[in-house]
């Protein structure tokens, strides 16, 4: 005995010196036990002192034990998730014991209960269900335990994700990313009008975050999960790394019964509703294969000692995916653009005498002409002889199918179905070892493997479906954790936990190692396997793009490893509890993978010839980031009724560092150089310093004014830790080669850099630029205009995008509150109001410095800006004399700096009204009235981008970068978001038919459903900018009507009015009310003004359970998701330029689907 105690004590103190040891790379800890606690009292009302506490968990017996303080008050902290018997006995008294009750993930369950006098062998059980009140805490979120995992329609793979739109303040979740990039099908959802950057994902208390898509590496199967734990806001001191949700997911254990389930859930393909724009004439609906199988086993080894948990899962799903485009007509192809005419003029390149619409000239070889003044005309009729169509050209629209949807005009006139195929294996395993009444092991480890293939639209030269995201892909992932629990004495217990994710994702293209750009005629792309492929042609002017080719990310090879190290300490001291501890965590990240521009190249015709040709090498990012916090927190008891909860967080973000020197680099925009890191003298971090200054005070407090009425309250303050990884998206790590854009206002003269295209389809791609790395690890990059016209300038990088890595950056953080009023109901209803609100302070945005500040107007040219003999208000020739480092270096690229710090703020009333499970209903809902501000357009995980730079419009002082303030682009004034589940009243053991036949055929039903409403997201509306040519800064238009929605679906229907709005331009329509402006003139409207459609949906299930024995069950089951059908329609289009202005062409959610189920339990 005195061995074993030395043991455990041994480990705990072992493992929690180890974690403090490396604390030099350590962030923060999360929950993964519960507490219950308590007040003891006699018949009279005055506290029971030293009575004896025990706790039983019911169904592995696993007990604890402590006694009552001199206040009555008893607390056992760090408790498993489970299902306990709670007994108290005091000499002089009868024994008191109250049974199910049960402790979840994150939670803190008040068990009060009165002595009677007696014989300690009397027992007293205590009945009747638990108040649901939250007593002894001021957090907000929402906890959702296995029944609803199980029961509830829960989506595509039946992700738990879908659960955080249960939770008030949370946008409904969705995807972001690519089938490959997010092939686990993570959800995203954004919380309390912060980004979701800002949310933090566990799996069994350990990490379980993708960083650099911030996205959970691991889904684990609903059918394993016990509990979802969802925190939104005021998280006691020893949470963190969030300033939106904290999600905990506790998968299940086994307990002293062996339990298990085999299940199959199928969709079926008749029964799913056709797309709402398909046109089932020219497209067949695709057919749907949907597989969703696997089991689930949990049991003892040694009772009361050893318990095992397994789960396996397989998914198939083949489906055919619908998808609609905008293709060149017949007409076009033919050079025939007569029906554009008179709003669209196509002049010859080879002569013009209008100098304002295009500069570039060419000869009869295609070799551009330097001239002073143009000399060009249009084609008679508007239509391009045939001899001057190159086969080159021909070639390209070859690998283009004709249009199959007869549509006036632009606009969507291609349909297809094509098929994806995707198969998922994973399994997870779990052990719990109770070494001893005061020592507890928990390991887990799980494993999935992703597959997935996607058919391009237009066979193996890709085409525009899904962005031309169209190949193969494959992920491996692993993830393990390690728990210890050791009680040292009934007021003092530690917990440790290890835990480590990893995972690999590799894709490629359909044509990956082919040589179809060679073989079409375009040379100088593929001269590695890594830009094999077709290169990417875009023709823009409301075209579907790519045209042909594939997204420009692919191929890519990413991966990441996270290592995580958590101790927890609790000390009980009187009627207070204190908790302190450290995490440790270790990042790795690994990238290669094209950043900006498709390996392959990329050709986009726009108003002129080559409106931008690109190409770019490979990057790698080697990325290893440590993150240090350490936490102190106490939790009072002041009276029975009051706790007050006070707490400190001190986090420590070290700088990212790359693997190997050189894989990093920052560009420096006052010496026009590169600096990389760990070359030379240059540090691996870049010289960025870390700050010891981020310290997160915490304060809550908690009141029962009576049995049924709490008040709570609480502030603190957060820390956001995410960490860019555009570090390594600078030359020379991502080489590049680069031709900039050709515009209407280019300079009549071929140049590099500054306007021109530096690559045509004809004579392919320039050969790739080498990077020579100095011995100092500093590349100044040479002033293009100081080189002659050719090659030497393409190598300066004068057009490349570079970012800018602030050396003294500190992360954001936010500051949050909310006061809460909640109230036990009759009928185990429970209402809970709260007003919620945060301040972001330092939100992290991504801007320009090298953007316009003013209109790239003659009123502020000199004397090289062609502005001679010109007006104040005509533009000038391009926009380089207002670009800050344009003049200076030369440079036409942006200057993108990490990060300008802004702020956001959010307000919102949160409801809920919930109904805890008992005579077999359960019932949550959640409203949420809200409203979101914030500089940032997207609220994105890059920082997002302004819309405004302008600080000067003709002269007068503009509002600039403070016109961004708005609402963000995800908020949603009213959310309302219910869930039921309701066993039927209708069998043995409920209200009717009881009995017979009637019984048997009627009961065992359950329908359960999760009906969604919520208003529409904002509109952000854009015009042209060729009349303010100012790059950087998007124009808006100018509003001549109020805002009034028509409601039109689909083409020639338009959703609001169109004509409130008009282009900033000087020669408007004729006919159309808009006013003629100058050039220079910025647009009226503020961003995100207006609201698009509202959502509704409703996911509703149905099943039937049968009993063969005691416990042995069968269950058949419909789910239906969007059973309704009701379209679920994305934003217009509010674009003033787009062909399909004004108009929904396209839904936001998918069609219904039904599926079929069925599960056996034992």
């Amino acid at each position: 005995m005195l061995w074993t105690q030395f043991t455990s004590r041994g480990v705990a103190i072992l493992v929690s010196a180890l974690l403090a040891l490396v604390a030099s790379n350590l962030m923060l800890g999360q929950a993964v036990n519960g507490t219950l606690l308590g007040n003891v009292v006699d018949s009279t009302g005055a506290v029971v002192n030293g009575a004896k506490v025990t706790i039983t968990e019911m169904k592995t017996g696993v007990g604890r034990g402590t006694t009552t303080n001199a206040s009555g008050n008893y607390e056992l902290p760090d408790l498993p998730p489970g299902v306990y018997e709670v007994v108290i006995e005091h000499p002089g008294f009868k024994k008191e014991m109250r049974r199910n009750v049960e402790v979840a993930v994150n939670s803190t369950v008040r068990v009060n209960l009165r002595l009677d006098l007696g014989e300690v062998s009397e027992t007293v059980a205590v009945t009747g269900d638990l108040p649901l009140l939250q007593t002894d805490r001021a957090d907000v979120g929402r906890k959702m335990e296995a029944l609803q995992v199980t029961e509830l329609p829960l989506g595509t793979n039946r992700n738990f994700q879908n659960l955080l739109n249960l939770v008030p303040g949370t946008t409904r979740a969705h995807r972001e990313h690519s089938e490959f990039f997010n092939s686990q099908d993570s959800l995203s959802t954004e919380v309390n009008g912060q980004s979701r950057e800002f949310n933090d994902l566990k799996l069994d208390g350990v990490d379980d975050n993708e960083r650099t898509g911030l996205l959970q590496v691991y889904i684990p199967p609903a059918e394993a999960i016990q509990t979802v734990d969802v925190t939104t806001g005021n998280y006691s001191a020893e949470f963190g790394r969030a300033g939106g949700a904290v999600t905990n997911v506790q998968l299940k254990s086994g307990t002293n019964q062996f339990h298990g389930s085999a299940y199959e859930y199928n969709r079926i393909s008749a029964l799913a509703a056709v797309p709402f724009f398909q046109n089932t004439t020219v497209v067949p609906k695709g057919k749907t294969v949907y597989n969703y199988y696997g089991g689930t086993i949990g049991g003892p080894i040694f009772k009361n000692k050893l318990f095992f948990f397994g789960d396996i899962l397989r998914i198939d799903d083949v489906r055919g995916k619908f998808d609609q485009f905008t293709l060149p007509t017949a007409a076009f192809r033919s050079g025939d653009f007569s029906s554009v005419l008179p709003n669209i003029v196509i002049y010859d390149p080879y002569q013009t005498t209008d100098a304002t619409h295009q500069t570039l000239v060419l000869d009869a070889n295609g070799n551009p002409i330097p001239v002073a003044a143009a000399s060009r005309t249009p084609f008679p009729g508007n239509m391009i002889p045939a001899s001057r169509i190159t086969s080159l050209s021909q070639k390209i629209l070859g690998l283009v199918p004709g249009t199959n949807v007869l549509n006036p005009g632009t606009g969507p006139n291609y349909q297809a179905v094509t098929n994806f195929l995707k198969t998922t294996t994973s399994f997870d395993t779990k052990f719990d070892f109770n070494h001893t009444d005061n020592d507890r092991y928990a390991f887990r480890f799980s494993r999935a493997v992703e597959s997935v293939s996607d058919q391009p639209v237009f066979g193996l030269a890709g085409g525009p479906k899904g962005g031309g995201f169209q190949g193969t892909g494959v992920q491996h992932t692993q993830s393990g954790a390690l728990n210890q629990t050791h009680v040292f004495s009934p007021t003092l217990i530690s917990e440790t936990r290890i835990g480590i994710d990893h995972y690999r994702n590799i894709t490629h293209q359909s044509d990956f190692g082919s040589n179809a750009s060679d073989a079409l005629g375009i040379k100088g792309v593929n001269i590695n396997p890594f830009t094999s492929g077709l290169t990417g042609i875009d023709i823009q002017g409301g075209f579907s793009s790519p045209m042909v080719g594939y997204a420009a990310s692919q191929p890519w090879d990413r991966g990441e490893t996270n290592i995580n190290g958590v101790t927890n300490w609790t000390k009980i001291w009187g009627n207070h509890t204190f908790k302190w501890g450290l995490d440790l965590r270790r990042l790795r990240d690994d990238l290669v993978q094209s950043q900006d521009f498709s390996p392959r190249g990329v050709f986009r015709f726009g108003t002129g010839t080559t409106d931008n040709g690109s190409s770019k090498t490979g990057s790698a990012n080697n990325l290893a980031a440590f993150l240090l916090v350490t936490y102190a927190g106490d939790t009072w008891q002041v009276t029975p009724r009051l706790t007050v909860n006070a707490g400190l967080r001190w986090e420590m973000y070290f700088p990212p560092t790359p693997h190997h020197s050189g894989g990093f680099s920052n560009y420096d925009p006052t010496t026009n150089s590169l600096v990389l890191a760990g070359i030379g003298s240059n540090p691996l971090n870049l010289g960025r310093t870390t700050s010891y200054s981020y310290f997160a005070p915490r304060f809550g407090v908690a009141y029962r004014l009576t049995e049924k009425l709490v008040v709570r309250g609480g502030f603190g303050i957060s820390y956001e830790p995410f960490t860019n990884n555009q570090y390594a998206w600078d030359f020379p790590v991502r080489q590049g080669n680069a031709a900039a854009a050709l515009n209407n206002h280019s300079i009549p003269t071929f140049d590099y850099g500054r306007g021109q295209e530096a690559a045509s389809m004809a004579k392919g791609f320039p050969s790739p630029v080498t990077a020579v790395i100095p011995t100092n690890g500093i590349i100044v990059l040479p002033d293009r205009r100081m080189l002659p016209v050719g090659p030497a300038q393409l190598a300066t990088h004068s057009g490349d995008n570079f970012n800018i890595i602030d050396k003294n950056f500190r992360q954001p953080y936010i500051e949050a509150w909310n006061f809460a009023v909640q109230y036990a109901l009759p009928k185990n209803f429970v209402i809970d109001a709260a007003y919620v609100g945060n301040h972001g302070v330092r939100v992290p945005m991504t801007i320009d410095l090298n953007a316009a500040v003013v209109p790239g107007i003659c009123q502020y040219a000199d004397a090289t800006s062609g502005c001679a003999g010109k007006l104040p208000t005509d533009l000038m020739k391009d926009d380089c004399h207002v670009r800050p480092t344009c003049d200076q270096f030369g440079r036409t690229g942006a200057s993108n700096f990490l990060f300008k710090r802004t702020t956001s703020n959010y307000n919102a009333l949160q409801v809920k009204l919930d109904h805890k499970w008992s005579s077999g209903f359960l019932m949550t809902t959640s409203y949420t009235f809200s409203k979101a501000l914030a500089f940032r357009s997207d609220m994105g995980s890059d920082g997002g981008n302004p819309s405004f730079y302008l600080d000067t419009i003709n002269g007068v002082t503009a509002q600039g970068f403070h016109r961004n303030y708005s609402v963000t682009s995800q908020d949603r004034r009213h959310v309302l978001t219910q869930s039921f589940i309701y066993d039927l009243p209708f069998g043995r053991g409920k209200t009717f038919l009881k009995s017979g036949w009637a019984s048997w055929i009627a009961g065992g039903w359950q329908i359960s459903a999760v009906p969604t409403f919520m208003t529409g997201r904002p509109l952000h509306f854009v015009a042209s900018g060729s009349s303010l040519n100012a790059n950087g800064t998007a124009q808006t238009p100018i509003q001549i009507a109020p805002f009034h929605m028509l409601g039109g679906i689909g083409k020639g229907h338009p959703w609001f009015d169109i004509t409130a709005f008009c282009p900033v331009t000087l020669s408007p329509a004729a006919g159309s009310g808009c006013p003629a402006v100058p050039n220079g003139t910025l647009g009226n409207m503020a961003r995100y003004a207006f609201a698009g459609p509202k959502f509704f949906n409703m996911d509703a299930s149905i099943s039937r359970r049968f009993s063969f024995t005691e416990r042995i069950g069968m269950e058949l089951r419909i789910d239906a998701l969007n059973s309704t059908n009701t379209p679920q329609f994305d934003l217009p289009s509010v674009d003033l330029t787009n062909s399909n202005y004004g108009l929904v062409t396209g839904t936001a959610s998918g069609n219904r689907a039904v599926t079929l189920a069925g599960k056996i339990t034992f």
